[in-house]
């Protein structure tokens, strides 16, 4: 039997990474899905501002212990500090509206809804970053933004629990493309470090009148809920690391099928057919807007070099 060449050793290196980032991607939609049902859960009793900031003090512990785990350093200093608190303000309020209309819709309904986000990020990336929106991701924008109005069904009159979700995708796109920026001077862990600071430090002073105390079981779940959202961040973070996004991306839309799965059996959410209808219209037109970007950033690499 033949020796396995060079060529083979990096087929199968690249095999493997592109193996464990589809695989600790479908974990992060698990771990994204289970926090929101955690939220949503718990904030029929607690106050979504007091879930988040409780939630933040112990991501921020778990993120700074995890430092070895990562082999990131958290930098208290950045190069760009207006941005990254711009960031940081826009994500506090993108969560809230988020956590806010989650209490008020069924899971998949709601996380359908935020994952118009792609097709907010790709409007915003020709005022923001420079880039050029072609006529086929224009197509594909309408297409998802139909999907939206098939979820909201504005014929009957559009709840404003939908309407705080789409407010948290804007805002998410937003927040994304203040990432791409800070991605290139700031490491992962001190950006999502200055997040959980703003959420610890918005959500401080209302606790002087929303407080409430927590129980074990309270205290056991926010933890629970911390836990699985730092986790949920550095799966998806480490995906995009290891292997191309135009392959992870698709991979990210599995955290609608767990929603809907848990949404079932926390609560009996049955998807009606006209949001089955549009979360497939957005998930596809998503998928699309991604992979014209893959195909745009591949011509631009071949003609620059």
């Amino acid at each position: 039997m033949p020796d396995a060449g060079p060529a083979s050793s990096v087929t199968s290196t690249r095999a493997n990474r592109v193996t464990l980032g589809i695989s600790i991607t479908l974990l992060g939609g698990l771990c994204f899905a289970i926090q929101d049902s955690g939220v949503k859960w718990l904030s029929a009793e607690l106050a979504v501002v007091q879930i988040l900031f409780v939630r933040a003090l112990l991501g921020i512990a778990m993120l700074w212990a995890s430092q070895p785990l990562t082999g990131e350093r958290i930098r208290l200093r950045v190069q760009r500090p207006w941005l990254l608190l711009f960031r940081s303000a826009v994500n506090v309020l993108s969560w809230l509206l988020f956590f806010t209309g989650l209490q008020y819709l069924p899971l998949a309904t709601a996380v359908a809804l935020f994952f118009s986000f792609p097709l907010f990020l790709a409007l915003l990336s020709v005022p923001l970053l420079g880039e050029t929106v072609g006529a086929r991701r224009l197509l594909a924008i309408l297409v998802g933004f139909v999907g939206v109005l098939f979820i909201t069904n504005p014929v009957a009159g559009i709840d404003w629990p939908m309407l705080l979700m789409l407010g948290a995708a804007f805002g998410w796109s937003l927040v994304a493309t203040a990432t791409r920026v800070l991605g290139e001077t700031e490491n992962t862990s001190t950006v999502l470090f200055y997040t959980l600071l703003g959420f610890a430090l918005t959500m401080w002073l209302p606790q002087l009148w929303l407080w409430q105390s927590l129980d074990w079981y309270d205290f056991g779940l926010i933890t629970g809920i911390a836990f699985f959202g730092v986790i949920a961040q550095f799966c998806l973070t480490k995906a995009y690391a290891i292997a191309t996004p135009s392959l992870i991306a698709p991979f990210e839309y599995s955290a609608l099928i767990f929603s809907a799965i848990l949404g079932y059996l926390l609560w009996g959410d049955i998807p009606a057919i006209n949001a089955i209808v549009g979360a497939c219209l957005i998930v596809f037109s998503g998928l699309y807007i991604i992979h014209r970007e893959a195909v745009v950033a591949r011509r631009a690499r071949q003609q620059a070099g």
